[in-house]
């Protein structure tokens, strides 16, 4: 039997193991008699079960989403894939996993936070003095960096801006701060509660004479056309903390899943093309 096929037999059974439903209508198919206490599960339940094991197969039999082949220590691309396949997972909601942004964005993180360090390593020949030196380079103000002892302790959002200010990608800075801050968030599930926090915020800034548009963004055409109320935002709000979090709070509940992917593959390119 072929590996994939077995592959998707395991996942057969070890479904029905865990859900009586399935597999009494397995057994049924299969023509092998059922027990009399198993409740019969109706077509809109299969066609789930179908869907399911259809986009599990999917994501295990396609290649990684970000390519990692340029990676040439064994363990640190498997690693990768192994991260990127979970957090796919993440996003389709196969392998008794539900659709969920927030671990979607803890797996993303983890393949950025391995990239950086196997381009830190690699560039710098493993000399721990070279590697502080390269992102003092970039990150002259960076914190902790002296002391480190290994690559792995250096803090990630010293390595995370030092790459940024080495490739001058601005886009880069914000997306990977905001998926570094989702984890501050993983124990506040509630959607209901970022949404009060969104619309609390943006009365504020209404009852200011700020315009907003229609994803909640600022509309700098109108706000720049009333020197009032220009005056007001520069002052007050674009710089404050308040600000940062209500932007994250919109990125967040707009759950961008393939612009993470897409900044994965950003990330992944600069690497492989500057080793």
């Amino acid at each position: 039997m072929e590996d994939k096929m077995k592959s998707t037999l395991d996942k057969v059974i070890r479904l029905a193991r865990q859900n009586p439903e399935f597999d009494s209508e397995l057994r049924k198919a299969l023509g092998i008699t059922a027990s009399s206490n198993q409740t019969k599960v109706d077509d809109s339940r299969l066609k789930h079960i179908e869907k399911y094991l259809g986009l599990d197969y999917y994501v295990d039999s396609q290649n990684s989403s970000v390519d990692y082949n340029f990676v040439d220590m064994a363990d640190v691309r498997a690693q990768l894939i192994s991260d990127n396949r979970e957090m796919m997972r993440f996003r389709y909601g196969t392998r008794y996993h539900e659709i969920d942004f927030l671990e979607f964005c803890r797996y993303a993180q983890l393949q950025t936070e391995m990239l950086l360090n196997y381009y830190y390593d690699k560039k710098n020949n493993s000399v721990l003095s070279d590697i502080r030196s390269h992102i003092k380079t970039f990150n002259p103000t960076a914190l902790g960096l002296d002391s480190a002892k290994s690559l792995a302790s250096i803090p990630y959002n010293v390595k995370l801006w030092a790459f940024q200010n080495e490739y001058k990608d601005h886009k880069f800075i914000e997306l990977w701060n905001n998926v570094r801050e989702v984890r501050n968030d993983l124990s506040h599930r509630s959607p209901e509660g970022f949404s009060v926090q969104i619309e609390e915020y943006q009365k504020m800034l209404i009852s200011l004479g700020i315009s907003l548009n229609k994803d909640g963004s600022v509309n700098w055409r109108k706000v720049t056309a009333n020197e009032q109320v220009k005056s007001i935002y520069e002052s007050q709000i674009v710089k404050s903390e308040d600000f940062k979090r209500y932007r994250y709070l919109l990125w967040l509940t707009s759950k961008p899943f393939d612009s993470i992917i897409e900044g994965l593959r950003n990330i992944s390119k600069i690497v492989s093309d500057n080793l």
